[in-house]
């Protein structure tokens, strides 16, 4: 190996490490996740069942800037949809297909809740909202069925996150209802959804 292409490697290593020492250094601080066995949130899906998380919070995908703090759980199509907690239907979205792939092509199932949080479950399936606008909605309550619409990347899936405003940053989230967890489900993590008592927290 001649002088001059060893220098091209040393220098091509040198910036390629302080390119991640700089991504390192300046990255978006992820949580404090609130604490699980207080959460008013349980997973968004039927209580005995399970499913995995494609894609977690504070990611370097799609989940960063202002849905940073969102959930990607891995649903094959007609799966039921659960309300994460309690609250009243505040927008349904049920028109597009399963093929249509736009950015703004999802259809969705949004829950305003008692303290003005608005949870959004997206990329149900065509006419897969169980509810309407104004509907008063109780955790683990049925409100959609899965789907594969908008930008899944062909992946069915179920995207879950919780703003305080329409286009407000996404805030953390955990789940009450499986295994208890001090940050962030974890990407590939399998969660199980267990038995709750609805009465012991907020709606």
């Amino acid at each position: 190996m001649s002088r001059q292409l060893g220098e091209k490697i040393a220098w091509t290593a040198v910036a390629i490490a302080g390119f991640a020492f700089f991504a390192w250094l300046y990255r978006e601080p992820c949580g404090p996740f609130p604490d699980s066995l207080s959460s008013p949130y349980v997973l968004p899906y039927a209580v005995g069942s399970s499913h995995s998380v494609l894609q977690s919070s504070c990611t370097t995908e799609t989940h960063r800037g202002a849905l940073k703090y969102s959930y990607d759980f891995s649903m094959p199509v007609g799966t039921t949809v659960t309300a994460a907690r309690g609250g009243v239907v505040a927008e349904v979205r049920a028109d597009f297909r399963d093929d249509q792939r736009g950015a703004e092509e999802s259809n969705v199932v949004r829950v305003k809740h008692a303290d003005g949080t608005i949870g959004s479950y997206v990329h149900l399936t065509q006419r897969g909202a169980l509810v309407k606008a104004g509907d008063a909605v109780a955790a683990g309550q049925a409100i959609g069925v899965s789907g594969n619409t908008g930008n899944t990347s062909k992946w069915p899936h179920l995207h879950f996150h919780v703003r305080r405003c329409a286009n407000c940053q996404t805030v953390p989230v955990s789940f009450r209802n499986t295994e208890p967890h001090a940050d962030r489900l974890d990407a590939g993590g399998d969660y199980f959804a267990r038995p709750y008592d609805s009465q012991s927290y907020e709606p």
